[in-house]
């Protein structure tokens, strides 16, 4: 509890291991976006606006070099809009994303534990009428002829509450800006899970001041 709490105050991030959530499947989500990429996304990346003006320009202004698309999980699935899709890829991202809320719920818990907050204080504050809002970025950052000239991802924010990140267990990229400098996250060994604390639940927490008791 300290070590988290820590976390969150210092840092804004962490890697968790041990995480409860089924391994095989981790495996099996990771095989299948990895599939769905060299089939339907590879080839329209390089053919893309983004790729060219790299290849025949070497402009990298206010770029992203990123493969990506986007599934909304709740209070509504868009899932089956997707059509490209393998129906065993929407069906192990299903099982995926239920495990991954589940422990998304499990750190609020024990964040609001820390704060000296009711448990479900943080997952209520994040629920609306219809449930919370949870969905996936899937993005894959494809290689660069020019690799001297693009960054992947520009730097910014994430805007979300807790962003529960599984990064490729061999290749690194990530980096996260703390106390003037860049730290490097190494790759998801074991399938370990990269903890962002995103700007909502930031403002959350500071706009929410905890009674002290008066002695």
């Amino acid at each position: 509890m300290a070590l988290l709490h820590q976390a969150c105050e210092k840092w804004g991030f962490f890697q968790i291991e041990n995480h409860g959530i089924d391994k095989e499947l981790m495996d099996k989500v990771k095989q299948l976006v990895n599939q769905h990429y060299k089939e339907n996304m590879k080839k329209r990346f390089y053919d893309s606006e983004i790729a060219k003006s790299v290849e025949n320009t070497g402009n990298t202004t206010n770029i992203d070099w990123e493969s990506t698309f986007f599934i909304w999980h709740r209070p509504n699935s868009n899932i089956d809009e997707i059509t490209c899709l393998s129906e065993d890829l929407r069906k192990t991202m299903d099982g995926y994303i239920d495990q991954l809320i589940n422990l998304a719920e499990k750190l609020s818990e024990l964040m609001c534990e820390n704060l000296g907050l009711e448990k479900g204080y943080i997952r209520e504050a994040f629920t609306g009428s219809k449930g919370p809002s949870v969905g996936t970025k899937v993005a894959k950052y494809p290689q660069c002829h020019n690799p001297e000239l693009v960054r992947g991802l520009r730097e910014h924010t994430d805007a979300g509450g807790i962003i529960l990140l599984l990064q490729d267990d061999k290749v690194p990229g990530l980096e996260f800006f703390n106390d003037g400098q860049w730290v490097e996250i190494p790759p998801s060994k074991n399938n370990s899970i990269f903890i962002n604390t995103g700007e909502q639940l930031e403002a959350e927490q500071t706009t929410r001041p905890i009674a002290v008791p008066q002695t």
